[in-house]
């Protein structure tokens, strides 16, 4: 939904409502001039109020989103940076890692070559 959509949806809905429960509220023309002229100054307060309100709120997203953006991509560099650290300090490992299965291919091949010669 648009936000300025919704904005003058409330601000209109306001509006009408103070209208219609004036205009139907049982009083003398003259009492009746009277509260529309108070009831309107008091809708127009609260309708600049709410305008006031509306306004801080979109700066208060606008700048949560800012922010949120920004400790997002804050948040995703470090942990590229940790994972790209770890895969340095793990190549050692991963080289003593394969040279070790080769050892051990190396011993099952010679004990299977061994057992081959004695069952003969």
């Amino acid at each position: 939904m648009n936000k300025k959509s919704l904005i003058f949806g409330i601000l209109a809905g306001g509006a009408i409502g103070a209208a219609t429960s004036v205009l139907f509220a049982p009083k003398s023309g003259n009492e009746l001039r009277k509260d529309i002229v108070a009831k309107s100054g008091e809708a127009s307060v609260i309708l600049k109020e709410l305008a006031y309100n509306a306004n801080e709120l979109i700066q208060s997203v606008q700048v949560l989103g800012t922010e949120g953006s920004t400790l997002l991509k804050d948040v995703s560099s470090d942990i590229m940076e940790s994972v790209s650290k770890w895969n340095e300090d793990m190549e050692p490992e991963k080289k003593r890692l394969k040279d070790e299965i080769k050892d051990m291919q190396k011993t099952i091949s010679d004990l299977e070559k061994t057992l081959k010669k004695d069952n003969k």
